[in-house]
């Protein structure tokens, strides 16, 4: 359950937005054009000496105008980057490396260099996820540095692990004893691991975290910088911490955000993650029992309905969507909880979908949760965040237990947890994977200039103690400690902004024990209607009831693509009936 999504966070409204200012000042077009080219090696990069302030200079890639996947909202261009397979022998065989930027905003004197963001995972795109997070970055921020992001080793667009594997239906839970249960998962992670190409086999060695970190400082050179700012979420601060280990002198300023325990050791993570789930799944009850906009509040205690719903698909074997070639699995529900317990903002939905499970026995807006965190596109296909997150974990931990061995461990992280001890028991850990080459370097960074670590005291993901430990491990570390809910808080949680900025572009460190609170007066559940996506909604009802061509838009299309790029990317702008319809609609949207 260790990824982190950004997407979420653009609202169908601020999409609403965007769609009527194009239609009053511009075409709407968007762009859409390949990558570029990048440097070899580490010998063919700059040592950064020589920038002169403008969003090129000192740099070796070859940046041209892509896809930002937000309809335009947002400028992107991308490039590759050509790093050795082995950084041991940086004149054999090399991988691409997907890289993408939104340029900064402000005066070239004023530009500090580039900001380097790793989404988290391990697995996660920070090509996909660039946009919607400079969505969420300060003017301020935007103004001062290049916001760059990269495919890992593995992940998405760069040179990338493959199995032919989809993932609807397969996401298992295990009960206390059920050894036939246990031998049908050791069967199928063997069939997968089968089903992979031999390219993915061979490169599976090699997509540890270590050579993702000794890329990183590749990228960082042939950026044209001398230090690496950066921002890392979740697995990200793994990676931050990583780099700031192995090329302490190279960095400028580093945030962790979400940080993951200092240990290679995947069991110990999954036992502890399964807690934090555990708190943050009755924070978001606890807040849904009182509030009395909350859906639930009409059928019971947020958790007893909860537990029915379990029994009851346990019973049934699965729930109907409104895909009529899909269902709810027992597994895709408990999957759809847990996603939603990211963030904040999911609160809502997941109150909404748990509502509908009970009422409606609908389980479509439950299986659009879930499958945000098995990467599944509106088309129907996976990415392949899941397979790297597999490969590049078992990369890092030297540890290989047997079935028995590991079925033990599974089933300790099980019994730490109350609501997801079942997801926690079909765990097979890297059982089939071959022994790490290059585990994962973990070590002090002691040379290090102040690295900055963020804990959020409700992260269900990557708990609050785990950003503690990161930062007494770490010589240099600061803990910022962010009271409030959700995965990560940069971006997400408005008052961190202000003193993450100040340490980025100022190189202003937090103080001992600093720390900021959530907005307590923020509504999680807003009354029926008044929220965004409902507004958003209305808003598409009256543009159809008025006559304009376009599929009917539900709360499960705005989460499975938050852009609604795929059902308005034919609509005509400058329709004359469009744009008759959009002036007697936009009043729909009060805020807007």
């Amino acid at each position: 359950m260790s990824r982190s999504c950004r997407k979420s966070r653009v609202t169908a409204a601020f999409v609403v937005g965007c769609l009527v200012v194009s239609s009053c000042s511009s075409s709407g077009e968007s762009i859409d054009s390949g990558p570029g080219t990048g440097p070899a090696s580490t010998d063919d990069v700059p040592d950064g000496s020589g920038d002169d302030g403008s969003g090129d200079a000192g740099s070796l890639l070859d940046w041209s105008p892509c896809d930002d996947g937000t309809g335009g909202m947002v400028s992107l261009e991308c490039a590759t980057l050509v790093v050795p397979r082995d950084h041991g022998d940086p004149a054999g065989a090399t991988l691409d490396i997907a890289v993408a930027r939104v340029v900064a905003s402000g005066a070239d004197e004023e530009r500090i260099g580039s900001l380097v963001f790793n989404p988290g995972g391990p697995g996660g795109s920070g090509i996909e996820s660039l946009p919607f997070i400079a969505l969420t970055m300060s003017p301020d921020l935007r103004d001062r540095f290049d916001l760059v992001s990269f495919d890992p080793r593995g992940v998405g667009a760069s040179t990338a692990l493959e199995c032919d594997l989809a993932f609807d239906d397969t996401v298992t839970l295990l009960e206390e004893g059920d050894d036939a249960g246990w031998q049908e998962l050791l069967e199928s992670g063997e069939a997968d691991l089968a089903d992979c190409s031999d390219d993915t086999t061979e490169l599976a060695d090699v997509v540890g975290t270590n050579n993702a970190a000794r890329d990183l400082d590749v990228l960082r050179a042939a950026l044209g910088d001398d230090g690496l700012s950066y921002v890392g979420y979740s697995y990200g601060t793994r990676l931050g911490a990583t780099y700031a280990e192995l090329f302490p002198a190279n960095v400028r300023a580093l945030v962790l955000d979400g940080a993951v325990k200092p240990t290679s050791d995947l069991a110990e993570l999954n036992i502890e993650q399964g807690e934090g789930f555990d708190r943050a799944l009755e924070n978001f009850a606890a807040a849904c029992d009182a509030d009395e906009d909350c859906l639930l509040r009409e059928i019971g205690p947020t958790l007893e309905v909860l537990a029915g719903l379990e029994a009851e698909i346990a019973e049934e074997g699965s729930f109907p969507t409104s895909d009529p070639d899909r269902v709810l699995t027992p597994g895709e529900l408990s999957l759809g909880v847990a996603a939603a317990l990211y963030s904040v903002d999911s609160w809502p939905f997941l109150a909404q979908a748990l509502y509908l499970a009970e009422v409606q026995q609908d389980g479509s807006l439950l299986q659009t949760l879930g499958d945000s965190l098995l990467g599944r596109d509106v088309d129907g296909t996976y990415d392949n965040s899941q397979v790297a997150n597999g490969f590049i974990n078992c990369a890092d931990d030297p540890s290989r237990p047997t079935a028995d061995e590991q079925r033990e461990l599974a089933a300790e992280a099980a019994e730490r947890s109350a609501y997801f001890s079942e997801f926690l028991r079909a765990d097979t850990g890297c059982i089939g994977i071959p022994a790490a080459t290059d585990p994962l370097v973990l070590g002090p960074a002691t040379d290090a200039p102040p690295i900055v670590v963020v804990g959020t005291t409700g992260d269900p993901a990557t708990p609050y103690g785990w950003a503690v430990e990161l930062a007494d491990f770490l010589d240099t570390g600061v803990l910022y400690t962010v009271d409030g809910e959700g995965h990560t808080a940069y971006g997400s949680i408005a008052c961190a902004s202000e003193v993450l900025d100040a340490y980025l572009i100022d190189l202003t460190v937090p103080e001992e024990g600093a720390s900021c609170s959530a907005d307590a007066t923020v509504d999680y559940f807003e009354p029926v209607g008044e929220s965004e996506v409902e507004q958003a909604l209305a808003f598409f009802d009256c543009l159809r009831d008025e006559g304009v061509e376009i599929p009917e838009v539900t709360t499960s299309d705005v989460l499975a693509d938050p852009t609604l790029e795929t059902v308005l990317g034919d609509l005509d702008l400058g329709d004359p009936a469009f744009l008759g319809a959009l002036e007697g609609c936009s009043a729909l949207l009060p805020e807007l």
